[in-house]
């Protein structure tokens, strides 16, 4: 299929507030506040039939970020990260004054299958968020022991300033939550996307 185009002969980029769905390795995606599906004098049987497809869609949606969190095929061509490390995916919606947002998670940690010391053990959290006027925030936490580490992106540059004049409120309220503050870095633009798995990578499991 053809790229459109717009009068000047550029590429046009398209956007759509459905997300897309979840990969294993792939970064969690900020997805854009999404309206109520449903207006306040919708009559009952379209509220129901609504509240049907979503309720469908909703467990279809689950039903990704599990197999997303599953243990990973080893491909050794393909640096990747380790594909025996513990993995959970899931989202959580957020109630804001402009509608529904969902924030994507995944939680990992490194030595799994190994003798490594529980001081020694990194744990990471990823999370993105989309919410205005802040806009797409993708943050990374390191957690080894009692130590932790915070890196941030925001893709509007009026975002990274506030978060960096924040940074110093953000190591305080890892004190209190007994957390030994490290790292805390802010960036501007998103963080790079892994390689792709290989093609053919679930007909292959499912041989």
């Amino acid at each position: 299929m053809a790229t459109p185009k717009d009068i000047f002969g550029g590429d046009v980029i398209v956007r759509t507030n459905t997300p897309p769905p979840p990969f294993r390795g792939a970064l969690p995606t900020a997805q854009p506040v999404a309206l109520p599906s449903i207006g306040p004098g919708t009559a009952h049987a379209t509220s129901a039939h609504h509240l049907l497809e979503n309720t469908d869609a909703a467990i279809a949606r689950q039903t990704l970020l599990q197999v997303a969190s599953l243990p990973d095929r080893v491909d050794t061509t393909v640096p990747r990260l380790d594909p025996a490390a513990p993995r959970w995916n899931f989202e959580l919606p957020f109630a804001t004054l402009q509608g529904t947002a969902v924030a994507q998670f995944e939680i990992s940690r490194d030595g799994a299958g190994q003798e490594v010391e529980a001081a020694k053990r990194v744990w990471r959290a990823r999370f993105s968020l989309d919410v205005e006027p802040a806009g797409p925030v993708h943050a990374l936490i390191f957690l080894t022991g009692d130590k932790t580490s915070v890196r941030m992106w925001a893709e509007r540059p009026a975002t990274v300033a506030r978060l960096r004049a924040g940074a110093a409120q953000l190591s305080q309220a890892l004190v209190r939550a007994e957390l030994q503050p490290g790292d805390i870095v802010i960036g501007e633009g998103a963080p790079t996307q892994p390689a792709p798995a290989s093609a053919g990578h679930f007909l292959d499991r499912a041989l």
